[in-house]
């Protein structure tokens, strides 16, 4: 079955006969707009009957942003299910391997990987690909549409191959490049996991190929929920090789990389079964280097690489000096950066893939005028989302990050002591948080406008801040350091973005946005956990107090939301 009901490829077709509404638990960000706009307060205008139908124009906007609320809701749930599965195995592997050598081996080898799926996968495909694929769509060029996505898997395909085969090749060399800093015994043991890991990513990087297609035809669910099978393979292969090897790391390490690479291969089948339906029952992959779409593609494709590839450079700089700082610092390293990724997928990631195909289809609206007032709507809107939701995140990371990593990862080999790094990692992460998530918006709005180059030339200013401020502080304040470098890049790419987007779009409407009652939402939201925590007697249990803070911190949360209108509850938690 599909994930989703079908919706209209043309923003332009006819909207239904009534003004639609948000999918329950989708947040009406237009909501903080038409309250900047009207004085009506949010909880009023959430609880008013809806008018009548508006002609025209109005209702294709009301249109438009009931279906943006029903995809970002199903970006968000398919991103949140994976990635809570992505921490379930996460669990697991601190469990076996803690903050140890092995778990800096496993830490690094992925890393690696990760680089890799990044550079050309998602986020390359994303930003080359969908603009020009959903544009040929929009213009009701169907066929063409079909030519350009069979022939972008042929050449994808051939670089997968070439790619993963270097990987292999080349594995002891790579390995030294991530973690220069691991003694001769630890750089074989990342080696050998890194051969592994390699010909996984390349498969990931072709179901990335399957996600570009099925979020064009705004089939998302199913594109952000596959990995939960890579992510199960991982945990069914760890836990069977606990079986047959006990606690020997080695054996675990492999099981975990072969359980990796059967994984990818899941997720690939799924993918490329999900695109050939959308696609006309058939997969046709095919090289054909003349097709305009495919040149244009191309085109965009090294400033788009320039951009993705310094941003990964910039990761694997900060792994590379992280791998000076000791046993258990890649580890810690990793898994504060999986357990940030989490709602940074939710809020960046997911937000961003939501935004671009539809923005794109904005960008070929031929008055200028017509064409920014759409785009700075929907950026609006889409910014709406992520501010009330990043509210309560950044208030758990950085004032309940002991508690967060206590509940997810203390368990086995993984610590107090382990829990303790971790959690001033995590922190500093999440005051990036928003920097992060509003520059993957900004740098889809200048993707979906043709601009690749002015986010790849920030993100070159991004990776000299970042490196720069690393090696100022990795001395001082080890890891930490490192991580402060990173959030600090992050913000500076993401005021460059805005300052660049308001000259282009002519402002970003970003004052409809209520900032002084958002901030009372915060300060609200972070009171009752902090002043729990310090009155908690200490002889309670860890996981006790972890749950009552991080209980109480939500539930103070969707208090203060309500009672400043931040966003209906009612309609979160109504049924139809």
């Amino acid at each position: 079955m599909s994930d989703r009901a079908p919706e209209p490829d043309s923003p332009n077709e006819a909207p239904p006969a009534s003004r639609p509404e948000p999918a329950d638990g989708a947040l009406d960000a237009s909501l903080l707009v038409a309250e900047a706009a009207t004085d009506t307060p949010l909880g009023e205008l959430a609880a008013a009957p809806p008018p009548p139908p508006p002609a025209g124009p109005g209702t294709s906007e009301a249109h438009a942003r009931a279906r943006d609320a029903r995809s970002a809701t199903l970006v968000a749930v398919g991103i949140l299910l994976s990635r809570l599965v992505g921490v379930v195995r996460q669990r697991v592997t601190a469990h076996y391997f803690g903050t140890s050598m092995m778990g800096d081996v496993v830490s690094a080898a992925f890393r690696v990987g990760n680089v890799a799926q990044n550079l050309l996968g998602e986020g390359t495909l994303s930003a080359s690909f969908i603009p020009v694929y959903a544009r040929l769509r929009g213009a009701g060029e169907g066929d063409k549409a079909a030519r350009f996505a069979h022939g972008a898997l042929g050449a994808l395909a051939l670089v997968v191959v070439v790619v993963s085969l270097l990987g292999i090749a080349f594995a002891p060399q790579l390995s030294f490049v991530v973690a220069a800093g691991f003694d001769a015994s630890k750089l074989d043991e990342t080696a050998a996991l890194v051969r592994l890991v390699f010909p996984m990513t390349g498969l990931l990087v072709l179901a990335a190929w399957g996600l570009g297609v099925l979020n064009a035809h705004r089939r998302f669910f199913l594109s952000y929920a596959s990995p939960v099978v890579w992510s199960a393979a991982q945990i069914a292969a760890l836990v069977v090789a606990a079986h047959f090897f006990g606690r020997r790391e080695g054996e675990l390490a492999q099981a975990l990389g072969w359980g990796a690479l059967v994984g990818a291969g899941l997720v690939l089948v799924m993918m490329l079964w999900a695109a050939r339906r959308v696609l006309g029952g058939r997969l046709r992959p095919r090289l054909d280097f003349k097709d305009p779409a495919l040149r244009e593609a191309a085109r965009r494709l090294p400033a788009v690489l320039l951009g993705r590839g310094v941003i990964q450079i910039s990761g694997l700089v900060d792994t590379l000096l992280v791998s000076f700082l000791g046993t258990g610092a890649n580890a810690a390293f990793g898994y504060a950066q999986a357990l940030y990724l989490l709602p940074m997928s939710v809020l960046g990631t997911g937000e961003a893939a939501v935004a671009l195909p539809e923005l794109a289809r904005e960008s070929a609206e031929p008055d200028p005028q017509k064409r920014n007032d759409a785009i700075r709507r929907r950026l609006v809107t889409a910014l709406g989302r992520v501010a009330v939701l990043s509210i309560p995140t950044v208030v758990a990371l950085v004032g309940c990050g002991t508690e967060i990593v206590t509940l997810v990862l203390q368990t086995g080999a993984f610590d107090r002591a382990s829990t303790e790094l971790v959690a001033s990692v995590l922190a500093v992460y999440g005051c990036a948080l928003l920097g992060n998530a509003t520059g993957r918006l900004f740098s889809s709005a200048c993707f979906a406008l043709g601009d690749a180059r002015r986010p790849a030339r920030y993100a070159v200013v991004r990776v000299a801040t970042s490196t720069a401020i690393s090696l100022a502080l990795m001395v001082p304040l080890g890891v930490v350091g490192v991580v402060v470098g990173a959030m600090t890049a992050a913000w500076v790419e993401c005021v460059l973005l805005t300052v660049a987007l308001r000259r282009t779009l002519g402002g970003l409407g970003l004052a409809a946005l209520p900032f002084k009652r958002l901030a009372l939402v915060a300060l609200c939201s972070a009171l009752p956990p902090l002043g729990l925590k310090l009155l908690l007697p200490a002889s309670l249990p860890d996981l006790v107090r972890a749950a009552l803070v991080l209980g109480t911190l939500g539930l103070g949360f969707l208090a203060a939301a309500q009672l400043f209108g931040a966003f209906d509850l009612r309609r979160l938690l109504r049924r139809r």
